[in-house]
């Protein structure tokens, strides 16, 4: 079998969620399916991250920007899986342009959430026509589409009317975490300018994410606990620049706080391992690999009790109401006095992370993969 995978916003070392999917993704399929393979339609022929060394590439330089790849690109995608004799063709981005007539190949579109509709203001107005447009057809023009949870399957019948039976989920993975050295710990916290005891937040500064009230939640923390820290690490997104300054003002003149941007996986991995907590009270996740992360290292969850979260955490982390800030700060309060939940937590965490692999992610896409091929060539 044959798939070519259109790689469209995979082009820089630092990784967003939707492409760890498919950089994992095609790595646990490879490792499942040696006969299997796989080409990268890249967009990005100059791109120096490493996966595209990883498998052979197609290059795709015109199809760089959204408006071309959602536009020029059903078109020239559809000519591209033709010359190549694809079996499959996997949008993992999202953006499903497969408008051009069907061919002998299968069609299949991951998409990770329905957060455009949920929260159409905060996002652009490509993104929101995007999703109103290729999105919503994607229930005709493709022949099965993938999410990561039961939530997003939900989200997408009620939104845009697909039918469930063509909606797989298939949730993300987690690698486990390795245990990094104490001088290593060290060295990071010092370049960073962390200190511990440190609740951590990871992902993109975003309205959506709740920043605003997890300062606050801190700051009356911090009125009974001055030792505790928080680190904020995360890149600011698009349209939370009224946000981040929100955010910023509501951060002046308080201590303990540290915003250290984009990471490296090496130092999330060393600030997951080191955090007393993760405090992720997101307002909407399709996922939210972050929790899944955090557990993977050991270190105990506090996230929402709304959207995909709950069913990504289980039992295994504290749940909260998101819009309240008395509830979040409630949570890392009992995270620093009761320590015997504290461990519980840890240990909890660590276990349920094992149940999500991208072997399992791997194996569920082969699935639907070989399922499609199996149906024959399109009319």
């Amino acid at each position: 079998m044959k798939v070519g995978v259109f790689t469209y916003g995979i082009h820089g070392v630092r990784m967003t969620g939707i492409a760890r999917y498919a950089v994992e993704l095609t790595r646990a399929m490879a490792r499942l399916d040696p006969s299997l393979e796989i080409v990268l339609l890249n967009p990005y022929p100059e791109s120096q991250h490493p996966w595209y060394r990883e498998f052979p590439t197609h290059p795709l330089p015109h199809l760089n920007l959204l408006p071309l790849a959602a536009t020029v690109g059903n078109l020239e995608l559809h000519r591209t899986a033709t010359r190549l004799k694809l079996d499959i063709l996997h949008d993992p981005c999202g953006i499903a342009p497969f408008l051009a007539p069907r061919g002998r190949y299968r069609k299949v579109t991951t998409i990770h959430d329905t957060l455009p509709a949920v929260y159409p203001k905060t996002q652009p107005l490509l993104t929101r026509i995007v999703f109103s447009t290729l999105v919503a057809r994607a229930g005709a023009t493709s022949d099965a589409i993938l999410t990561v949870s039961r939530t997003s399957a939900d989200d997408l019948c009620r939104y845009y009317g697909f039918a469930p039976a063509k909606v797989h989920v298939t949730p993300n993975g987690v690698h486990r975490a390795v245990r990094l050295s104490p001088a290593l710990l060290r060295a990071t916290f010092e370049r960073l300018g962390v200190q511990q005891p440190y609740f951590l937040y990871v992902g993109a500064l975003h309205p959506r994410k709740n920043i605003r009230r997890v300062l606050e939640a801190f700051r009356k923390l911090r009125e009974f606990h001055r030792e505790a820290s928080l680190v904020i690490a995360g890149p600011p997104s698009w349209g939370a620049h009224g946000e981040l300054k929100a955010v910023l003002g509501s951060a002046g003149g308080q201590s303990g706080i540290v915003f250290t941007d984009f990471l490296s996986d090496d130092d999330l991995n060393s600030l997951y391992q080191g955090a007393h907590a993760l405090v992720f009270p997101s307002l909407y996740e399709g996922f939210g690999l972050p929790v899944l992360e955090a557990m993977s290292h050991g270190a105990p969850v506090i996230t929402s009790n709304v959207s995909a979260l709950p069913e990504v955490a289980g039992a295994a982390a504290l749940l909260v109401d998101p819009t309240s800030v008395e509830a979040i700060f409630t949570a890392m309060a009992r995270l620093i006095e009761d320590l015997p939940l504290h461990a519980e937590l840890r240990r909890k965490g660590f276990e349920r992370s094992t149940e999500f692999t991208w072997e399992k992610t791997a194996a569920g896409t082969l699935e639907i993969y070989e399922t499609l091929v199996g149906k024959g060539s399109g009319s």
